[in-house]
């Protein structure tokens, strides 16, 4: 029998928790209880980014560095003063530079921006980016 100071909505609560507990306890032994087994990956579902391009790459790692004024002895984007005796060493060097890490007379270039994670395409094209805010 039930006391009359009993609401009975909490006894309905009291045993919704208990049920709602004995079901997630269930599911983590389950979880727990699963072997530690790595699956390949079916073919054709491998999500693949695409690659950012140079004005990307630019304002998420060169700007650091390369925005007006420029820090450190980087040529600063649209500095033609800064930019033209790079230039004149050829795309092909300022790409390695890049690409490779430098030591110049006015300061030095980390190899990738030291973002290693990027490919060597996405380098190139902030370089060309960059140069190409030069001949604007």
């Amino acid at each position: 029998m039930r006391s009359p100071d009993q609401n009975p909505s909490s006894s309905f609560m009291a045993v919704l928790g208990i049920l709602v507990g004995v079901a997630v306890a269930q599911v983590a032994l389950a979880a727990a209880e699963a072997p530690l087994t790595q699956t390949a990956p079916v073919a054709g579902t491998a999500a693949v980014a695409a690659p950012l391009s140079g004005q990307q790459v630019y304002r998420t790692v060169c700007i650091a560095c390369h925005a007006p004024p420029g820090v450190g002895g980087a040529p600063a984007l649209g500095n033609a003063d800064a930019w033209a005796p790079r230039i004149a060493q050829g795309m092909d060097t300022l790409a390695a530079h890049a690409l490779n890490g430098f030591t110049g007379k006015t300061g030095v270039m980390p190899k990738k921006g030291e973002r290693i994670d990027l490919s060597d395409e996405e380098i190139i094209g902030a370089v060309e980016y960059m140069v190409g805010q030069v001949a604007r």
